[in-house]
C-alpha cells in the first residue's frame, strides 16, 4: 500500500511535470470503471479540457486540481488502497492490464492510475470534505510533528488507548501511516508493535515523537535517491524489519519475527523492541 513517503515521492516528481499540462481527453478500463466514485460520463466530460494546477497529498490520498477557466477547480483525489499505483508514460506506450484509467495530456504523455487488488478509491470531487468520506476526520500529517512539538504530540497520544501499532495506523491521530511504516517506526523507536499506548513512559512518548517524522523523511529521501525506481511499482528494500520476517534484525542480529499473511505482514523484532 502507498503510504506516505511513497505518495510525497510522486507528489514531488510528479508536479512539476503536470503543472499547466492540460487533459485532452480520458480513457477509463471498462472492466474497471467500478472504481471510479464518479459516474463514468461525468467523469469522462468533466475531466476533459481541464489544466492541472497543483498537486497535493493529505494523509494517504493524492490529489489533483484541475481547473477549467479562471476559477471552476475540482478535485480528482485518490486513495491507492493496497495496490494503486501512479505513471507517467508515453501516450504510445502499451497500456498495463492493471491501468483503471489514463489521462490523455498535452505533449504526448499520459497520467495513468493502475490497480493490481482493484481496492483503490478514485473520486471527482468539487468538495473534499463533503465528498470524499472520513475526510473531516483525517487526523494532522504524519510529518508535520515538529512543527507542533513534543507537548502537542503528548497530549494527543493520550487520547487513545490501543496496541501501537493500531494507534499509528489510525488515520484519525496521524494521517499517513499505514502497515508497514508503523512498523518501521514502532522498530526506531524500540516498541513492540502488540503494547498498549498505556503502557509507554514519557521517554518512550518523546522517542516515538522522534522517530514518525525521522522514518518518513528518509523513506521519502531513499525513495527519490533511487535512480531505478519507478512509481507503478514499489521498491522497499530499504526498509529495516517490514516485510524481512525471519531475516536478522540490522539492530541486535535477533530473528524478525512475522505475525499475519503475506498480504499485510506485521514484521518486529523481539531482541531490541521490548
Amino acid at each position: 500500500m502507498p503510504e506516505l513517503p511513497e505518495l510525497e515521492a510522486v507528489r514531488i516528481r510528479f508536479g512539476p511535470r503536470l503543472s499547466g499540462r492540460r487533459i485532452e481527453s480520458v480513457q477509463v478500463n471498462p472492466r474497471k470503471g467500478f472504481l471510479l466514485r464518479s459516474p463514468l460520463p461525468q467523469f469522462n466530460a468533466e475531466l476533459a479540457g481541464r489544466r492541472f494546477t497543483e498537486v497535493w497529498r493529505r494523509g494517504k490520498h493524492l490529489i489533483f486540481n484541475l481547473q477549467a477557466g479562471d476559477s471552476d477547480t475540482g478535485y480528482l483525489a485518490i486513495n491507492p488502497m493496497l495496490g494503486g499505483r501512479f505513471q507517467i508514460a508515453s501516450s504510445s506506450a502499451k497500456r498495463q492490464a492493471a491501468t483503471i484509467f489514463s489521462l490523455l495530456l498535452d505533449g504526448d504523455e499520459d497520467l495513468r492510475y493502475l490497480d493490481v487488488r482493484d481496492m483503490g478509491r478514485v473520486y471527482w470531487v468539487r468538495d473534499l470534505n463533503a465528498e470524499v468520506p472520513a475526510w473531516p476526520e483525517l487526523g494532522p500529517e504524519a510529518d508535520s510533528l515538529p512543527e507542533h512539538g513534543l507537548e502537542w504530540f503528548r497530549k494527543r497520544l493520550r487520547r487513545y488507548r490501543a496496541a501501537m501499532k493500531d494507534v499509528l495506523r489510525d488515520q484519525s491521530f496521524l494521517a499517513g501511516i499505514g502497515n508497514a511504516y508503523s512498523d518501521e517506526i514502532l522498530f526506531e523507536a524500540h516498541v513492540l508493535p502488540l503494547r498498549r499506548r498505556a503502557s509507554l513512559s514519557p521517554a518512550d512518548e518523546e522517542t516515538l515523537f522522534q522517530a514518525i517524522p525521522g522514518v518518513l523523511s528518509r523513506a521519502t529521501e531513499a525513495i527519490l535517491a533511487n535512480p531505478n525506481y519507478e512509481e507503478s511499482k514499489q521498491d522497499r528494500s530499504f526498509m529495516a524489519v517490514h516485510g524481512k520476517g525471519g531475516q536478522d534484525c540490522p539492530r541486535c542480529g535477533h530473528r524478525i519475527s512475522q505475525i499475519g499473511s503475506d498480504r499485510e505482514p506485521m514484521n518486529f523484532c523481539r531482541g531490541c523492541q521490548g
